[in-house]
Order: structure tokens, then sequence, then C-alpha cells
């Protein structure tokens, strides 16, 4: 019996391990022949997502300033009304105040410089 299983043992090794290089031998070659194609397939890849990651740089950059600008006048928009009283109170400070009379120097036209 157990000659029997030697028997067996060598013989399937024997048509076995020929097969196996064979197979190891298919997959190298298929490998080397499409070894063009997949450096191609992956450089385009490369390219594309290159190109694809600075579009979304871009399109998020444009959309946080747009939310920053967004946000910055929502939370100036309350303020209005103050800034305009101060913008009126400017104004009236303006007319009301009284300017210095500076004679005109030779050279230069008449007016505050």
């Amino acid at each position: 019996m157990i000659a029997v299983l030697v028997l067996l043992l060598v013989v399937g090794s024997i048509l076995l391990v020929p097969l196996l290089l064979l197979a190891v031998v298919l997959r190298l070659a298929v490998g080397l022949i499409l070894l063009p194609v997949k450096l191609a397939l992956l450089s385009i890849r490369l390219v594309l997502a290159l190109a694809f990651g600075g579009l979304a740089l871009v399109i998020g950059g444009v959309a946080m300033i747009a939310g920053l600008a967004l946000a910055a006048v929502a939370l100036l928009l309350p303020l209005l009304p103050f800034l305009m009283l101060a913008a009126g109170a400017w104004l009236l400070w303006r007319i009301v105040r009284r300017r210095p009379v500076v004679p005109p120097q030779s050279g230069l036209p008449a007016g505050r410089f």
C-alpha cells in the first residue's frame, strides 16, 4: 500500500512539476507582454488624477473664498445701521468744523495739500 502511494507521488510529481513550471513561464511571458499596456494605463491614470486633483483644488479654493465672503456679509450686515450713523456723523463733522486758511505758496495751487 505504501509502495503504491509512493509510486503515485512520484508519477504525480513527474507530471505536476513541468506543468507548474510551464504556468510560471506563461504567467511571466504574459506579464512582460502586457507591461507596456500597464505602464501606459498607469501614466494615463496619473495624469488624470493630477488634472482632476488640481481642478478640485481650484474649485475648493473658490468655494472657500465664496463661503468666507458670505460669512463676512452675514456677520457685518447687523452692523450696517451703526456704520451708517458713523458715516453721517463723520459727514456732519466735516461740514461743521472750521478749516484754517492757508495762504497760497508759490508754485502750488490754492487749496488743501
